[in-house]
């Protein structure tokens, strides 16, 4: 009863792409001159992993509750190669070419643990975060809520995840009396996983619970007084600050409750796609920003725009969807497997080209 209809899902798929895009343009700021950043009305992300969370905990009640068999194997494959990935170039940028000097250079040089406790999302319980890997603060504490949720689904119905929220909440509107610094600031993260569990398990809920509109009542309110409490954190400095968090917030607590949304056909396709890459531009971005603003950024200085850079992350987001994502996550598929696959697309590839040789060669 609780299945959303096929035509929403892409609705939600752009929704990951516009938040990922939101991200992204406020870290134009973190890697280049301001003026030449992309324009924004707050620069500050959290209010987007917050809506993030709710996509999150909405899809992986979905995933668990209509095809449990596998959800471990599901997840880590969603998760692990990109985040290996991001992790990889970050390290090859900075042990093996060298890197530095750029826009994302840490301040202290990380070591060999944090290399690896990246790679294995270690963020949410050591303080073992690299500055230019930075996105994936979210992504550990997600890691855990995704080992969490069978235990949710075994507590449905009962008065436990209610209280949960209610707890959780209550910190993350009071965390400027738990601690004055950013709530994603650079740190271990197994509190931030704390008081940001409430976002997650608002999606969860608006899962097994639509159209409820005390829960979208309550956690719309809960919102509002975190963007007021925490207004610095948000950056809110007037008053389209404090309206674009707003409406995000409410926005997609409507958008999961209501499943308001039903596209098909090639525009549905085309909102599945960017919903697709939404993953890999968020979690790559960062990483890559580092190594070109210390490379090919730090040599032409003029290039640095905040449009150029969105133009390679995007870039850097596509063709890690193609060559690494999605070939793993085909039904059934195996490392073998996609290692075939991507001998064959590539070999597909140089065919086409050798082909392609001789029509070149007669038509001069």
């Amino acid at each position: 009863m609780n299945v959303p209809h096929r035509g929403f899902w892409p609705v939600l798929g752009v929704l990951r792409f516009l938040l990922a895009m939101w991200v992204l343009f406020d870290h134009t700021y973190n890697f280049g001159p301001a003026e030449r950043a992309i324009p924004v009305l707050t620069r500050s992300g959290l209010m987007a992993v917050m809506c993030f969370f709710v996509i999150s905990g909405f899809s992986i009640h979905h995933s668990i509750a209509t095809r449990p068999a596998g959800y471990f194997r599901r997840r880590l494959l969603r998760i692990f190669p990109l985040n290996a990935l991001a992790v990889l170039i970050g390290w090859f940028g900075w042990s093996v070419l060298g890197l530095s000097g750029g826009y994302g250079t840490p301040a202290v040089p990380p070591s060999a643990w944090q290399f690896i406790g990246c790679i294995f999302l270690l963020e949410a319980f050591f303080p073992i975060m690299i500055g230019f890997l930075y996105p994936a603060w979210s992504l550990s504490i997600e890691a855990v809520y995704y080992l969490l949720a069978p235990l949710f689904r075994k507590l449905e119905g009962r008065p436990h995840i209610p209280a949960l929220m209610i707890v959780s909440g209550l910190l993350f509107v009071a965390w400027p009396l738990l601690r004055n610094e950013y709530v994603a600031g650079r740190n271990s993260y197994w509190l931030t996983g704390i008081v940001m569990l409430w976002c997650w398990l608002a999606g969860w809920v608006a899962y097994a619970n639509a159209g409820n509109r005390r829960y979208l009542a309550w956690l719309g309110i809960a919102g509002l007084a975190s963007i007021a409490t925490q207004a610095r954190f948000f950056d809110v400095t007037n008053v389209s600050s404090a309206a674009v968090n707003g409406v995000a917030w409410i926005g997609t607590l409507m958008l999961v409750f209501y499943r308001i949304g039903d596209v098909g056909g090639r525009v549905a396709a085309v909102l599945d796609y960017l919903g697709e890459i939404s993953f890999p531009l968020y979690i790559l971005h960062y990483p890559v920003l580092f190594v070109v603003s210390s490379s090919l950024f730090k040599a032409h200085p003029n290039l640095n725009y905040g449009i150029t850079q969105v133009a390679i992350s995007l870039v850097a987001a596509i063709l890690a969807y193609h060559l690494v994502d999605r070939p793993l996550r085909q039904p059934k598929a195996t490392l073998a497997q996609a290692a075939r696959a991507w001998r064959g697309r590539f070999a597909g590839r140089r065919g086409e080209l050798s082909e392609a040789a001789p029509r070149l060669g007669t038509t001069s």
